[in-house]
C-alpha cells in the first residue's frame, strides 16, 4: 500500500494540513475517507487502525483534522460496544470530492487518452490525469479495507504510468493465478476476476497453479455459488485458449472444469460499466468493488485451503470419503514407510502422488519405478565409468594450441536416487517433508536394491548410521523422508515382498471402488453413465473373483475416462479389459465369453 498512499498523498492531500503519509493524522484521515458515507467513530478508528493507546492516540489526531477542516461532525451518532453513543465523523464536504472514488464521463475520456499515450495531452491534462490516477487508487484502499474486514490480507498494485488501473490479489498467493483487476478508460470501468494460464517457465509454479485449478473445480457448489450470483447481476464468464480465442460460459461448473482440464486456458469473470453508468453509480463503484471481493476472495481462500489440507486433497483428488482420507493421513503421520497394495487400476500411484503433494512441495517429491534389473548401484550408490580427457599445450606465443592427450575411462562412485534425496532431506530447512514414491516396488529384487538400508529404514536418525558399501561413508535415513511403495497384487510374474520388507512398511489395501466411478462421472460426464459403468464393472468383477481371486479384479480407473460415452463399453472391453483378463486367465480363454457377457450384457 506504500506506493498507493504515496500517490494519493502527492496528488490529493494538502501538505499544510497533513505533513506526511506515514503520520497518524494521514492514517486517520484515510480511514475516515475509506468509510465513505457511513463515516467512522473514534472507537471504530482505534479498532481498525490498531493504534497504540487506542482512542487516546486517535482522538488528538482526529481533533487536528477537524480543526484543519478535513473532517467534520456528520450530525449522527452510533452506539458503541459499551452502549454509549459516539459521534460519526466524515470527510468535509469541500474535500469529499477529491477523496471519494467516484468518476465522471470526462474522467473516462481522460483515462482513455492516458491509456493510449496520446501525444496531444497538455501539461494541465497530464496533471489532471495523475490526480485521476490518485482518486482511482482510493479504490485500492477500499479493496484493502474490505479484505481486512474478511480477515484476508491482500496486495494492491496501481499501474503507473499509462493506463488507469490496479490489481488486487491475496497476499502470499500468486498474482497471476487469481486476481481482480480494475481499469478505467474511454469505454468505461472494467472489473475482471482473472485466472491465469499455467504457461510459466517455472515448472513448480505451473504445478501449483494446475493444482489450484483442480481444487477450484472440485469445490462444493455452495462455495462457488457467488460466481453464479454475479452472473445473474450481468457479469460474464469467458475462457481464452492458447491462441486467444474466447469462449463464453453460462455455467460456473463448466467454466471451472474447462480451466482444470487445460492449463493453457485462462479464465475471466468480468463486468463493464459504460461511462454513463460510471457517472450514475458515483461512489457506488467502490461498493461494487467491495462486493465482488466479498464474493470471490473466500473462493480463492477455499481452493488454497484445499491445496494445503491433505484430507481435502485426497477427497477431491481421489473422490474418497473423508473417513478414508483421514485414515491414510493418520497412517502417514505415524509411519514413514507406506505400502499401497491392490489390483491394477485402483488408484495406488495417484493416491501416493496426491498424498505427497499435500504434505510436501513438488520440488521435494521424487518418483522412481522399479524393474527386475534395478540395482543397489541405481538406488543408493555405485561405481560408474566416466570419460576423462586431458590436454597439454604445444609451443608458445600467440599460436599456442591444444592437442588431446587421449581419453580414458575413470571409475567414480556416483550417488543413486535415494542417496541424493536423503542428502536433500538432511539439508532441508525446518525439516521440510520429502517423499520418494517407488512404483511397482515388488518388481525389483529388494534385498539386492536396498542392501544395508534394510536396517537404516527401520532405525532412523543420526544415532543409527550404517556404512555404505562403496564409499564407506556413514549414512542414515532422516525422519523427514517418507517412502511410499506401490504394489500390484495381481502381478504373479514377480516376487511379493518378503516378511522383512513388510515389517518395515505399513500396508494399506486398495480395492475396486465403485463409488469413485459414480462420483467421477457425476462430476465429469453424467450421473446415469456413472451408475451404468459402476454396475457393469461390479458385475464383471463378481465373475472374475469367482474364477480367480480379488487380486485379479479389474480396477475402477479403467472406467474413469471422459470419452466413455463416445467410445462405448464395447471399445473399453476390446482395448483394455480383454487383454488384461487374457493375461490373468493364463490361456483359459473358454472363460472369456462369460466375462464379456457379464460386462457388456443387458443390465
Amino acid at each position: 500500500m506504500a506506493d498507493i498512499d504515496g500517490l494519493i498523498f502527492d496528488a490529493l492531500i494538502d501538505p499544510t494540513r497533513v505533513s506526511d503519509p506515514g503520520t497518524w493524522r494521514y492514517k486517520v484521515l484515510m480511514a475516515v475517507a475509506d468509510s465513505g458515507d457511513r463515516g467512522a467513530t473514534d472507537n471504530e478508528l482505534a479498532d481498525l487502525l490498531q493504534a497504540p493507546g487506542g482512542q487516546n492516540n486517535i482522538r488528538p489526531r482526529r481533533n487536528e483534522l477537524v480543526e484543519s477542516g478535513y473532517l467534520t461532525d456528520s450530525g449522527m451518532k452510533r452506539r458503541t460496544s459499551s452502549g454509549s453513543q459516539a459521534t460519526v465523523w466524515r470527510v468535509s464536504s469541500s474535500d469529499r470530492p477529491s477523496l471519494t472514488p467516484a468518476f465522471t464521463e470526462q474522467d473516462c475520456q481522460l483515462a482513455g487518452r492516458m491509456a493510449a499515450g496520446s501525444p496531444t495531452l497538455s501539461q494541465v491534462e497530464r496533471d489532471d490525469g495523475e490526480r485521476l490516477r490518485a482518486r482511482f487508487a482510493l479504490l485500492g484502499r477500499r479493496a484493502w479495507r474490505t479484505a481486512a474486514e474478511l480477515d484476508i490480507p491482500v496486495e494492491v498494485s496501481i499501474e503507473r504510468p499509462g493506463a488507469i488501473g490496479l490489481t488486487v490479489w491475496r497476499s502470499e498467493s500468486d498474482r497471476s493465478r487469481f486476481s481482480l483487476t480494475i481499469r478505467l478508460d474511454d469505454t468505461g470501468l472494467h472489473l475482471t476476476v482473472n485466472i491465469g494460464s499455467t504457461d510459466s517457465e517455472n515448472v513448480a509454479a505451473n504445478t501449483r497453479a494446475q493444482r489450484f485449478r483442480s481444487e477450484l473445480a472440485s469445490l462444493p457448489g455452495e462455495v462457488t455459488a457467488p460466481i453464479s450470483t454475479l452472473l445473474e447481476q450481468g457479469w460474464q464468464l469467458k475462457l481464452a485458449d492458447s491462441t486467444g480465442t474466447l469462449t463464453d460460459f453460462e455455467s460456473t461448473h463448466a467454466w471451472l472444469k474447462a480451466l482444470a482440464e487445460n492449463g493453457e486456458n485462462s479464465g475471466s469473470l468480468s463486468r463493464t460499466f459504460d461511462p454513463d453508468q460510471v457517472a450514475q453509480e458515483g461512489n457506488g463503484i467502490a461498493n461494487q468493488v467491495s462486493e465482488v471481493l466479498r464474493e470471490i476472495l473466500p473462493i480463492d481462500v477455499a481452493a488454497e485451503a484445499a491445496m494445503r489440507d491433505p484430507v481435502q486433497a485426497l477427497v477431491n483428488g481421489l473422490l474418497w470419503d473423508e473417513d478414508r482420507a483421514r485414515h491414510l493421513i493418520a497412517l502417514a503421520r505415524r509411519a514413514r514407510q507406506l505400502l499401497f497394495a491392490g489390483p491394477p487400476g485402483t488408484g495406488k500411484t495417484l493416491a501416493a502422488r496426491i498424498l505427497a503433494g499435500a504434505l510436501a512441495d513438488e520440488t521435494r517429491i521424487k518418483l522412481v519405478q522399479f524393474h527386475p534389473t534395478y540395482a543397489y548401484e541405481d538406488f543408493v550408490e555405485g561405481i560408474r565409468p566416466v570419460l576423462d580427457t586431458s590436454e597439454h599445450e604445444l609451443g608458445g606465443g600467440s599460436d599456442t594450441g591444444r592437442e588431446s592427450n587421449g581419453a580414458g575411462l575413470r571409475y567414480r562412485i556416483r550417488p543413486g536416487v535415494f542417496k541424493q534425496l536423503v542428502q536433500d532431506a538432511c539439508s532441508a530447512p525446518g525439516d521440510a517433508p520429502h517423499f520418494l514414491i517407488i512404483d511397482e516396488i515388488n518388481r525389483a529384487n529388494l534385498p539386492r536394491v536396498l542392501g544395508e538400508l534394510l536396517f537404516a529404514l527401520e532405525y532412523r536418525g543420526p544415532d543409527n548410521e550404517v556404512e555404505l558399501a562403496y564409499s564407506a561413508e556413514p549414512f542414515y535415513v532422516p525422519d523427514n523422508l517418507w517412502i511410499i511403495g506401490t504394489m500390484n497384487t495381481a502381478d504373479r510374474s514377480v516376487a511379493l515382498l518378503d516378511a522383512a520388507m513388510r515389517r518395515r512398511f505399513k500396508e494399506m489395501r486398495f480395492d475396486v471402488d465403485y463409488t469413485v466411478v459414480r462420483r467421477w462421472h457425476e462430476r465429469n460426464t453424467s450421473a446415469d453413465l456413472g451408475t451404468e459403468a459402476a454396475a457393469r464393472l461390479k458385475r464383471l468383477n463378481s465373475e472374475v473373483i469367482e474364477l480367480l481371486d480379488e487380486d485379479r479384479a479389474i480396477g475402477h480407473s479403467f472406467l474413469i475416462r471422459r470419452d466413455l460415452a463416445a467410445v462405448g463399453f464395447e471399445a473399453v472391453w476390446n482395448e483394455d479389459l480383454e487383454p488384461v483378463l487374457r493375461d490373468h486367465l493364463l490361456g483359459r480363454t473358454d472363460d472369456l465369453p462369460a466375462l464379456r457377457e457379464a460386462f457388456l450384457g443387458g443390465l
